[in-house]
């Protein structure tokens, strides 16, 4: 059914409004046919039908075998005449979706603000620590080549046929192994992901272990993408000028300045010269001028902070990454803000 509306309609060839309409009709349309028939046994298998409840449900997808675990929390504000921002929230390597919720305190946060959140669970086989493909890192998922670009994507695409998604304020939003994850899918899943918020990570699309570097993918987003980035200027885990980190997993890291030029050219904004950088004492901002489709490239840094979410007290790995928690700036607010001011405008 999905394949026989897919040929008859070309999305691309259609206004965006239009777009939304069609990808609501052809979720209906599955879902008629997983009642009618049962089981589609497609790739992306897994979950019930009908629309997600308010508060949170646990759910999970199949692709290529390889099943991924998630859970959708939808707040009471999201009805059909009122569609909300979504934020996919992606734990740092080793880490859970539970476990960085703990910490981080995304859905908490989100709730008082009516978005919706999806917490994925990355990649383990036997043994392994949970971790993220994100190119060149990490682990296990790395390792296997898991595609969780469309893994998330499958995601992303059943919440929205389930609840009332604002498909112009969705944003990747991870820590550390997780921050890299978000900015893959900035780069390669740009038709859904429209904002791309970053905690102590880079943009790993290439293997800095040969010379000279193998590109791993390109970062060519097909639509422009806001970015927020936060580092700490002590974290030795991920060394704010790249270089070996001191946690387990200890690769060659880019600088964190090739990932915003990247950014950079990604969004077409103007060069360094007319970037504005604000901040007193500690803090500093960083915000790229000139970038396409009005959207946002923002660098935030702390110089005592470490391997840390900006805005939450705890840390963990503190030992091992050096430096201290921060409470100068609040990553949810910033990325909740982003979300509310900074909608991706439609190109058409």
């Amino acid at each position: 059914m999905t394949q026989i509306l897919a040929f008859a309609i070309d999305p691309h060839r259609m206004s965006r409004p239009a777009v939304r309409r069609y990808r609501g009709v052809l979720a209906h349309c599955v879902i008629l046919v997983t009642l009618l028939l049962g089981a589609c046994g497609d790739e992306t298998s897994g979950g019930g039908v009908g629309p997600y409840p308010v508060g949170q449900s646990a759910d999970s997808i199949t692709l290529n075998g390889v099943t991924h675990t998630f859970s959708v929390f939808v707040p009471a504000a999201a009805e059909p005449n009122n569609p909300v921002p979504l934020i996919v929230s992606l734990h740092g390597g080793g880490g859970s979706a539970d476990d960085f919720e703990q910490s981080a305190q995304v859905q908490a946060d989100a709730e008082a603000e009516g978005i919706a959140v999806i917490r994925v669970n990355g990649y383990a086989t036997d043994n392994d620590l949970l971790t993220w493909n994100a190119g060149y890192c990490c682990g296990a998922a790395q390792r296997d080549n898991v595609d969780h670009v469309g893994a998330i994507g499958a995601i992303i695409d059943r919440v929205e046929s389930r609840a009332s998604i604002d498909a112009s304020r969705v944003a990747a939003a991870g820590h550390s192994n997780g921050g890299m994850m978000a900015y893959r899918l900035g780069c390669q899943l740009s038709d859904r992901i429209t904002h791309v918020a970053a905690s102590a990570a880079y943009l790993v699309n290439e293997d800095l272990s040969t010379d000279p570097p193998t590109t791993l993918f390109a970062c060519a987003p097909s639509q422009p993408v806001s970015v927020i980035h936060f580092h700490g200027l002590q974290d030795a885990c991920a060394p704010f000028e790249g270089g070996e980190g001191a946690g387990v997993i200890n690769d060659e890291r880019p600088p964190v300045s090739d990932t915003i030029a990247q950014m950079r050219a990604a969004n077409q904004c103007a060069d360094a010269s007319s970037d504005v950088v604000t901040g007193a004492g500690e803090l500093e901002r960083r915000t790229l001028a000139g970038c396409a489709a009005d959207r946002v490239v923002q660098l935030n840094t702390v110089d005592s902070a470490g391997h840390v979410w900006f805005g939450s007290p705890q840390y963990a790995s503190q030992p091992i990454c050096e430096g201290s928690t921060t409470m100068l700036l609040s990553a949810n607010q910033e990325i909740f803000s982003l979300l509310r001011d900074n909608p991706r405008q439609s190109t058409e």
